[in-house]
């Protein structure tokens, strides 16, 4: 018999634009005030429950994962993180309860969740961005539990509310760290690497948040995963990581401590802490249609090198000869890659992440390549 206790719990957004205060609209700089505000509250919140591990649940935005080898879930596990800090999150790792994470892993397989073993998961800013406001000032060991919330096929979004709710009862049968806080982060609605960047859809988000703070996950569960993309975009399949921490935290509903739409970071941005019950301690990128018969597997790794490689970088911004050296591109291929052209690229069906990272390490708009070509959003909520 365990003697694990969840003593804590929440669910928030975590884009990395949060790291910079929004300039010019008064109205915005508001709302982004009173989302800072909600998560001082709430990293107050998270110290005086004392907890001995903080697991996050979280995604990756190609900066650790890609088609290569990629987990539907995965466990963090030994002692270190490093963090990617990327996308102006400060760089921070963050260490971990040795033996917690093997020990959580193969729970989890045991109870039927074939999650992946990840030794060291680097953690990008879907992890680190909410640790930066969580952990101001002060510090705990963190358990990682990757959701692949990015690249088709998404895990249903019951799946992930099944998981949490599994992963919940191996927290509490673990010895090693007795007082366990989760957050989920992601969302809301926001897209990322598409003709609707910009757009923030207030009425899903308020519909979500209302239910969310009812505890009415089971319903949540059945929605329709394709039309949230459809309405919310596809940062809204993070709903996932909101519904694993949910159910890991047996929470009840959740107080919804900000909601503020700030258009300077492009996101509804919701920061809840959830509602854990007496006695609670011992008791899905999608994105957009491929071009159809195009193999994208070769053009999509060099892209996910290119952030990472100045190498790259520098061979390609230099024109040279040989920039695409030990790359299996065709001549099309090249020749987009050579004219920045973001909106082809798009149109082939490449991830929009990756078109998204390759556009700002070139200092690229995409979202005026795409208007520019006539894509334009496919509604107008």
């Amino acid at each position: 018999m365990g003697m694990g206790e969840i003593v804590w719990a929440a669910a928030t957004a975590h884009t990395g634009a949060m790291m910079r205060t929004p300039k010019g609209d008064p109205d915005d700089l508001a709302r982004a005030d009173r989302v800072f505000q909600a998560f001082a509250a709430l990293s107050a919140s998270l110290r005086a429950a004392r907890p001995d591990v903080l697991v996050v649940v979280a995604t990756d935005h190609f900066l650790t994962f890609d088609q290569a080898a990629l987990p539907v879930f995965a466990i963090g596990t030994g002692t270190a993180f490093p963090g990617h800090g990327e996308f102006g999150v400060p760089k921070r790792d963050y260490t971990g309860v040795a033996g917690l994470g093997e020990a959580v892993h193969a729970g989890m397989v045991a109870a039927g969740f074939d999650a992946a073993g990840a030794r060291g998961l680097p953690l990008d800013h879907s992890f680190s961005c909410p640790l930066q406001l969580l952990l101001d000032g002060w510090d705990v060991p963190v358990l990682p539990v990757y959701v692949n919330c990015t690249i088709e096929p998404l895990p249903r979004l019951d799946r992930c509310l099944d998981f949490g709710r599994a992963l919940g009862e191996v927290l509490r049968m673990q010895e090693l760290a007795p007082r366990v806080a989760v957050l989920g982060t992601g969302g809301l609605s926001h897209w990322v690497g598409m003709p609707e960047t910009g757009h923030i859809n207030r009425d899903f988000d308020r519909r979500f948040l209302e239910g969310f703070a009812a505890g009415r996950f089971d319903e949540i569960a059945g929605w329709d995963a394709a039309e949230v993309v459809r309405s919310a975009g596809n940062g809204a399949a993070e709903i996932r990581n909101w519904l694993l921490a949910a159910g890991a935290a047996r929470a009840t509903g959740a107080r919804v401590a900000a909601y503020e739409p700030v258009q300077a970071w492009v996101t509804g941005i919701g920061v809840t802490e959830l509602l854990l019950p007496p006695g609670n301690a011992r008791a899905a990128a999608p994105g957009h249609a491929s071009a159809a018969g195009r193999d994208r597997h070769a053009l999509e790794r060099y892209l996910f090198r290119f952030d990472k490689e100045q190498a790259l970088q520098e061979a390609l911004k230099a024109d040279a000869a040989g920039a695409f050296d030990g790359h299996a591109l065709d001549d099309e291929e090249r020749r987009v890659l050579r004219e920045r052209d973001l909106a082809t690229l798009y149109e082939w069906g490449v991830h929009p992440l990756l078109i998204r990272n390759f556009a700002g390490t070139l200092g690229l708009r995409y979202v005026q390549a795409y208007h520019d070509r006539g894509l334009v959003p496919r509604h107008g909520n």
